[in-house]
């Protein structure tokens, strides 16, 4: 076998230890001795799978073995620590360098703990490199049903190494946590509206498939044996995954408005069988089995769900557009990781670069939150506005009768004429001026008054008497007349032109609006646009 070998023009960088590595089945911790033989052992290609290997020879799904690589590194390397990345491993692994152990992750039986999707970087210390020389890697590696080397193989400087720990780290661990992180409060938030409104049941299966999509996450970045054993783990991931594929489409049903109850019996079907088998069947003989023939039937539950975004597309369904192409996105990461969990489980090898190297569904998953909770909010405001709008048409509803009623109560009136002097009429004139160049200011009475020295008490009566109109009435009316025009030229909110002509609020600008139009300013905007 060919020795991989680190030059020194190499050094800023890594050099790949992809390829043939020696294998053997079995425990003997003198495998890890640089000087034992390995002359014997087979040869697999790696990264790859190891379970068929093992699978043709034990009949068993877990079990101990070793694989074993010798490299040398050039005598005008760097003398520095070296960076050993052993891309991830399942489920636990021990690494060696010149039969000195160099880091571990997971444990090992009797309290096993799988830690198979963390990737491996292990610090090699300069005192165990051999300069010039031959050099092995050794890797003693427990597997239970998952039994592959996934990822980047290197030796790299210490740059590149902390790098690509670093990122790599980040975006298979961290990033998981993240997601999980943003999922409780969001599930929380869900579940109290759910709580408010038991009505709507589209908010308890959101919370459902969140609580099911934390399960599955989890299973990627765990650090603690939260299970008792690897059979527990693997039978909670699978329950876990089948009750995210019975309650998303259950949820896509409620979102939009499909009625199909015998699917969703056939779902809760298949999830009470899932539990029953997960329960009472499966054991470490079964295992292999019962996973292949619940990963085949969870895939296909994913096309259906593709078929409900296809169908509310198809009918036009409200949010449909705005729902389908981040409900698609999840339904692709879980089919995809679905496919990933199948090879695993047959122990086939396959060969397509990264694209069936890494779990994608927890990205799906972030993208499921966002849209999931954007349609869900929008349906909130969606009710508001709903609810905002039959106030306004009530109110205008009240506002049209008790304007019907003061016109009634007005023509039933009859003012005495009043005579005035001429200096009163220049003094309302003057008032009249003030409040034409100053309508949409806010104008008050005692103001006006004093400008033109009469007693606040006194200038309505006047103004009336002048004018035959309120002077609270003339304000109002050239604010009215401003913001009727406003409604016609513009397409600004009708908020926004109320507060612009000065009225203070929208609710004293729908009340008095009617009183000079004779209907309320939506009507208004409505009967007379072109």
């Amino acid at each position: 076998m060919a020795y991989a070998q680190i030059k020194a023009d190499k050094a800023g960088g890594k050099i790949s230890l992809e390829g043939p590595w020696k294998i053997r089945l079995g425990d003997d911790q003198r495998y890890a001795a640089p000087e034992y033989d390995d002359s014997s052992w087979e040869n697999i290609n790696l990264p790859g799978s190891m379970m068929r290997y093992a699978l043709d020879r034990t009949g068993t799904i877990s079990g101990t073995l070793w694989i074993r690589k010798t490299i040398t590194i050039d005598a005008k390397s760097p003398r520095d620590d070296v960076g050993l990345i052993l891309g991830r491993i399942g489920n636990a692994d021990e690494a060696y360098f010149n039969g000195v152990k160099i880091g571990s992750t997971g444990r090992f039986p009797p309290r096993d703990l799988s830690m198979w999707n963390h990737p491996r970087y292990y610090v090699v210390p300069m005192s165990a490199v051999r300069y010039d020389a031959k050099n092995v890697i050794a890797v003693r590696i427990w597997y239970y049903m998952i039994n592959e080397v996934r990822g980047p193989l290197a030796v790299a400087a210490m740059e590149e190494f902390r790098s690509s720990k670093a990122t790599t780290g980040f975006l298979l661990i961290t990033m998981d946590y993240l997601i999980i992180a943003a999922g409780v409060p969001i599930f929380l938030v869900f579940f109290f509206f759910y709580i408010r409104r038991r009505s709507s049941e589209e908010y308890l299966f959101y919370c459902l498939q969140l609580l099911c999509g934390l399960v599955v996450i989890l299973e990627l970045c765990n650090y603690w044996n939260s299970y008792g054993s690897i059979l527990a783990r693997f039978k909670i991931l699978g329950v876990g995954w089948a009750a995210l594929n019975v309650v998303h489409p259950i949820f896509l049903h409620r979102i939009y408005g499909m009625q199909r109850k015998k699917i969703e019996k056939i779902l809760w079907l298949y999830l009470a069988v899932v539990v029953l088998m997960a329960a009472v069947f499966t054991t470490s003989d079964t295992l292999r089995f019962h996973g292949i023939l619940m990963i085949v039937v969870t895939v296909g539950i994913g096309f259906y769900n593709f078929s409900c975004h296809f169908s509310a597309l198809y009918k036009k369904s409200p949010y449909a557009k705005l729902f389908g192409f981040f409900g698609s996105a999840v339904v692709i990461t879980a089919i995809h990781d679905g496919f990933i969990y199948l090879f695993k489980f047959i122990g086939y090898e396959f060969h397509y670069g990264i694209l069936f190297d890494y779990m994608l569904f927890p990205y799906g998953a972030f993208l499921l939150y966002t849209g999931t909770t954007l349609v869900l909010v929008s349906r909130l405001i969606g009710m508001m506005d709903e609810i905002e709008d039959l106030n306004t048409s009530l109110e205008s509803f009240v506002i049209e009768k008790a304007l019907l009623s003061d016109r009634l109560s007005q023509s039933q009136k009859k003012t005495p004429p009043i005579s005035i002097t001429s200096r009163t009429e220049e003094k309302i004139r003057k008032v009249k001026e003030f409040i034409e160049e100053n309508y949409t200011s806010d104008i008050s009475r005692e103001g006006l008054a004093a400008s033109v020295e009469v007693h606040p008490d006194n200038l309505g009566k006047l103004f009336k008497t002048c004018t035959n109109q309120k002077l609270g009435d003339y304000i109002y009316e050239l604010r009215v007349r401003d913001a009727a025009k406003k409604l016609l030229e513009t397409d600004d909110n009708i908020i926004d032109i109320a507060f612009s002509v000065g009225f203070e609020s929208l609710r004293t600008f729908n009340r008095i609006f009617p009183k000079f139009m004779g209907v309320t300013p939506e009507k208004y905007r409505r009967q007379n646009r072109q």
